[in-house]
């Protein structure tokens, strides 16, 4: 939903104006740190060492599609928010309206749909220990590949329908359909797209609760334990995406058909929606290293080596203590992706 799509009718200009600028500068905020903290995880993941066992290569994958899908989030949709928030009327023009919304769409569904993938490739590891899993490169490409699918046809509507039209007198990008519409593609959209999805997830972590709890075996590459706390933190990292993205989705229906009022309280609600909606793409990458020790072994790695090269013998022992907590040696505990071994 972009800053336009709601009417600041009825704050005064001197009161607007600021407002504007501190939205703008959370803009901005969660623009920078969202590139240093997704560009650091892009890092820590190339860097690592092979999978060890299939299941891990496949959510190493998925991990990398993220956070693909969170950068090109902050490189062609969070500066188009701020840039927006500069100006009460529509400015950017009718091909930035279109495309910026529909990577809008696109990426927040690839992202969604990569993290219900990695949920459930767990579920399957610990349901059906002996099924092999097709982990070769070909694989990996088609399961990212097919997240992104999925996110390009979920933003269709985004791509056919946004457009940026004069309304009483000024330039807003505006969903064009009627009420009618409006309720019908959010309708479809929550039973196909999303719907499903979550009650897959309920299902798949309530049996794999249930298989670990009776069953204590965690699948090929993982103990038990690990398994928990791994399966744990991508529950964590889900409910926080539904939680952050929940009120601006729910805010941009009642925006589409119509029935949010113009008033000062809606606009700073529904600004404040979409903030907090579009920093996921920061929150989540530092809740991983935040998190999981794997990470936070991989990232003091990752700053550690070009002090080694500088001063290799007073780095020696340091180098040696962090060989011995390689991600892919110690199991990954902790790792809401499974990444032992990216």
């Amino acid at each position: 939903m972009q800053a336009n799509a709601t009417s600041s009718a009825g704050l005064t200009a001197t009161a607007e104006q600021p407002l504007r600028l501190v939205f703008a500068g959370v803009c901005g905020l969660i623009l920078l740190v969202g590139l240093l903290a997704n560009g650091l995880m892009l890092l820590v993941v190339g860097r690592g060492p092979g999978a060890p066992c299939p299941l891990l290569s496949l959510t190493n994958s998925l991990m990398v599609n993220i956070t693909l899908s969170d950068l090109l989030f902050l490189a062609r949709v969070v500066p188009v928010l701020l840039l927006s928030f500069l100006r009460q009327d529509w400015w950017l023009g009718p091909t930035v309206c279109t495309t910026s919304q529909a990577a809008n769409s696109a990426t927040m569904f690839c992202t969604f749909y990569s993290m219900v993938a990695t949920a459930l490739l767990n579920h399957v590891a610990v349901a059906r220990p002996d099924l092999a899993l097709p982990s070769g490169p070909g694989a990996r490409r088609l399961l990212c590949g097919a997240m992104w699918a999925l996110g390009l046809t979920a933003s269709l509507p985004t791509w056919l329908f946004q457009r940026a039209v004069v309304e009483e007198g000024a330039w807003a990008c505006l969903l064009l359909l009627n009420p009618a519409q409006t309720s019908c593609y959010f309708t479809l959209l929550g039973a196909l797209a999303f719907l499903p999805c979550v009650l897959g997830l309920g299902c798949s972590f309530g049996h794999m609760g249930w298989l670990l709890w009776t069953q204590p075996r965690g699948p090929v590459g993982e103990s038990a334990r690990e398994h928990r706390e791994n399966t744990g933190l991508i529950l964590i990292v889900l409910v926080v995406f539904m939680l952050m993205w929940g009120p601006c989705s729910v805010l941009g229906y009642v925006a589409a058909v119509g029935d949010l009022p113009a008033t000062p309280v809606a606009y700073v609600a529904s600004s404040l929606c979409t903030l907090l909606a579009y920093s996921n793409c920061a929150v989540s990458p530092l809740l991983c290293f935040y998190l999981s020790r794997p990470f936070r072994a991989r990232l003091e790695d990752l700053f550690r080596r070009p002090l080694a090269a500088r001063h290799p013998r007073a780095a020696g022992g340091a180098g040696v203590v962090m060989e011995s907590v390689q991600p892919g040696r110690d199991g990954a505990s902790g790792s809401p992706w499974g990444l032992v071994g990216v």
